[in-house]
């Protein structure tokens, strides 16, 4: 780790919570003894772009540095992993702990660009906002002063020291202003390098500070506005703020000059920008009712009084997410089609079969990345969505039910699960039962259906 602090740039993203009928947060946080068939742990899919200013002057970390970007996730993982218990309580004061969110981030691919304009996040340009540029209503030389129509002296001087000329003939180029006075409807800028020409045309702006942090244009051009992975941006900027960063869409999130953050710093950065990604917001003004009312943000230690160490607080500790936090991210990526589709749970794994053992009925919606088993005897009621993996059965054994209560098992990876197996028991996957009143059987009510399975 090169230093220890913790680089506390970044931009308050206000993502809104729409309550859908998804069921209850509650439902879906994965407390400690809660199984991992009906909590499973949420892997997101995501790429890094590295993005160099140019090949000579890459001002970035090195793609092949593979010690700096892995250190990077596992610190990230861990983050969402061991989580700490909170050190502010919310105002009932009751601890409300979870010691892994069992969220995880998976890094399938890094890509290399070579553009300086997608590096470059925070600058000094021209402003072309507004009524700016001005147009240039005379020169006079032997003043070295330039005149506009319109009195813009207390705009002028509020935008700092350095002004541009452009579309002129002979006098385009930065300058600095030595006075700026207005007469009457008139505005009058003396400056202090020479102009060259008393030809009027061309027009005069000031220099603001351009911020492309949280602009989606890397993601659109690099990315092609892909949607089936979270795509991380390594930049940079000419500004000389630390390091940065922000997340405001659940399919990119842009962080810049880790080249120049501390090791654990960056990541620490990277873990609370992929919380906004996720939909979290910051803690100063609390999300869930298990929050504190107040948190209080800056370089400070995290304590018992007034900040929490919250990851999406601003401290020097953030290593806890409530369960609300938590729940709130497995509710959304089990239930929105579109945001499944970034994680890897639509993956077919047999070691992520489900095995029902007994009569249960699931409120919840759930991600399915292995085969379906309903043992025998046994009813499954479901009455949330379920989202197999490509090619994943379910499996009704001897005298076994399945009821599909209002809602559909489908796949939302854009792929199709695999049927349903009529058996004796897993064990014996290939040979049904010998009477046919013994098959396992499929029950919908309340519209229920399977959608986007192979037959």
């Amino acid at each position: 780790m090169n230093r220890l602090c913790f680089v506390l740039i970044a931009f308050f993203q206000i993502l809104s919570y729409t309550p859908q009928d998804y069921g209850a947060i509650e439902n879906y946080i994965p407390y400690e003894f809660s199984s991992y068939y009906t909590h499973p742990v949420l892997t997101l899919k995501t790429i890094l772009h590295v993005v160099y200013r140019t090949k000579n002057d890459p001002r970035n970390i090195m793609a092949d540095n593979m010690d700096f970007i892995n250190q990077q996730f596992q610190w990230v993982n861990n983050s969402y992993k061991n989580l700490k218990p909170p050190t502010l309580l919310p105002e009932n004061k009751v601890i409300h702990y979870v010691p892994d969110s069992r969220i995880r981030f998976r890094l399938d691919t890094i890509l290399v660009h070579y553009d300086s304009i997608a590096w470059d996040r925070i600058y000094y340009g021209i402003a072309m906002n507004g009524s700016f540029p001005l147009k240039i209503d005379s020169i006079n030389l032997e003043k070295n002063e330039v005149k506009l129509i319109g009195r813009w002296e207390s705009v002028l001087n509020s935008r700092g020291d350095s002004l541009s000329i452009g579309g002129s003939n002979k006098n385009n180029g930065v300058y600095h202003p030595l006075s700026i006075y207005s007469r009457e409807n008139n505005t009058y800028i003396v400056m202090k390098e020479p102009l060259k020409s008393k030809d009027s045309s061309g027009h005069i702006t000031y220099f603001r500070k351009i911020d492309k942090n949280c602009w989606k244009d890397n993601w659109e051009k690099l990315a092609g506005s892909d949607k089936n992975a979270i795509h991380i941006f390594y930049t940079g900027a000419t500004s000389s703020k630390p390091a940065f960063g922000c997340g405001p869409s659940p399919y990119f999130l842009n962080l810049s000059k880790l080249n120049l953050n501390g090791d654990y710093a960056s990541a620490s950065l990277t873990a609370h920008e992929l919380g906004h990604c996720l939909g979290l917001r910051h803690t100063n003004y609390p999300q869930f009712n298990d929050l504190p009312a107040r948190d209080k943000f800056g370089f400070i230690p995290c304590d018992s009084t007034t900040t929490s160490n919250n990851i999406m607080g601003y401290n020097k500790c953030r290593n806890y997410l409530s369960p609300k936090q938590i729940g709130f991210i497995h509710q959304k990526y089990s239930n929105d089609t579109a945001l499944i589709r970034t994680t890897a749970n639509g993956e077919f794994n047999p070691l992520n079969n489900v095995k029902i053992k007994w009569n249960k009925t699931w409120n919840k919606a759930i991600v399915i990345s292995g085969h379906l088993i309903i043992k025998p005897g046994r009813t499954l009621t479901i009455k949330k969505m379920v989202s197999m993996a490509k090619g994943a059965n379910i499996y009704l054994c001897r005298k076994s039910k399945l009821i599909v209560d209002g809602t559909v098992i489908t796949n939302s990876h854009g792929e199709k699960w695999g049927t349903i197996v009529l058996c004796k028991s897993y064990r014996k996957k290939n040979r049904k039962p010998y009477r046919k009143i013994n098959y396992g059987k499929i029950i919908y009510k309340n519209g229920g259906a399977l959608k986007n399975h192979t037959n």
